[in-house]
């Protein structure tokens, strides 16, 4: 009988003993990785808000002592201010005997930077200006140029336009982006130009572009620094393929107005719809009349316009 109940007891305690176990026992799961977003085969049509961030190259880099830039065909001091990252006033105050209206090619200025240059391009309230979808053309790097035409829907003249251009992929990802400048200083009313970018290899097979208009200032109207000029056209001939236009003229000159310092022509070539597919600039050398030959990056060339700028 003794041995009946130790074994009752025994028993108990055993089974007691398993479900404390089973009570303190919690399963436990492992994390195997991270959980990765879903994207549909087919890509939304809407890309997000760009946030625009502009990385600009300087070249020599960043260093407290201040160096020399060149200035190349096209500069403004303004522009030079936006590329190296400085105010305008601080530009001017590094060299107070140049006059920013009348700077020369090949002219040296002295860039003060005390320190780092920052990564974002300052980004001014443009005047209003009508910008068309960027249009990319692959090249045979496996690169591609990409153009935004601005047209001058204002009265008065526009200068220092700048636009930032962005390619995205299927996913709505911003893998490259470049600021282009317009390769006249003026844009008269009603006028359109082009501003281009080149990307450099590789580029995904697809991808979907936009742009954005940083800065576009408005020219006062007793502003002397640009010649009032008209273009008479001479000749178009155009191939019969259609992918080079050759363009002959005259730039007239205001009455009684000096031979300009400076002076510019810009082929711009458009295809049957409107769309710029080419552009060439001609610069002076003391002549007025031009021959430009301008060649087509995609379609058919339908008809040439010309934009000019002069400097007294």
């Amino acid at each position: 009988m003794q041995r009946i109940v130790y074994l009752i007891v025994g028993l108990g305690l055993f089974l007691s003993s398993c479900n404390q176990a089973q009570v303190q026992v919690t399963p436990t799961f492992i994390p195997t990785g991270m959980l990765m977003p879903y994207y549909s085969v087919t890509p939304s049509p809407k890309l997000p808000t760009a946030t625009i961030r502009v990385t600009i190259p300087v070249t020599p880099a960043p260093t407290p002592t201040p160096f020399l830039y060149t200035v190349k065909n096209s500069d403004t001091m303004l522009g030079i201010a936006y590329q190296f990252g400085i105010s305008l006033e601080d530009l001017q105050a590094a060299n107070p005997k140049v006059v920013p209206h009348f700077m020369s090619v090949g002219m040296q200025l002295i860039i003060p930077i005390g320190g780092e240059i920052p990564e974002v391009l300052p980004t001014p309230t443009p005047m209003p200006v009508h910008a068309e979808q960027p249009r990319c053309f692959p090249s045979g790097d496996g690169g591609a140029w990409c153009i935004v035409a601005l047209k001058n829907e204002n009265e008065t003249n526009l200068e220092n336009l700048s636009v930032w251009i962005g390619l995205y992929n299927l996913r709505g990802e911003n893998f490259a982006s470049q600021v282009a400048y317009a390769p006249l200083n003026i844009l008269r009313p009603g006028s359109t130009i082009p501003l281009m970018a080149y990307f450099s290899p590789p580029l995904p097979a697809d991808f979907q572009t936009r742009s954005e208009v940083l800065s576009g200032l408005a020219v006062a109207a007793n502003d002397t620094r640009y010649l009032d000029l008209q273009v008479k056209v001479g000749t178009l001939e155009i191939n019969q393929d259609g992918k080079q236009a050759v363009i002959s003229g005259e730039v007239v000159l205001p009455e009684n107005a000096q031979n300009p310092s400076q002076l510019w022509a810009l082929a711009v070539a458009y295809d049957s719809n409107g769309d710029i597919v080419g552009v060439r600039k001609w610069k002076s050398a003391g002549e007025t009349s031009f021959d430009i030959t301008v060649y087509s990056v995609a379609g058919m060339i339908d008809h040439v316009e010309v934009l000019t700028e002069g400097r007294p």
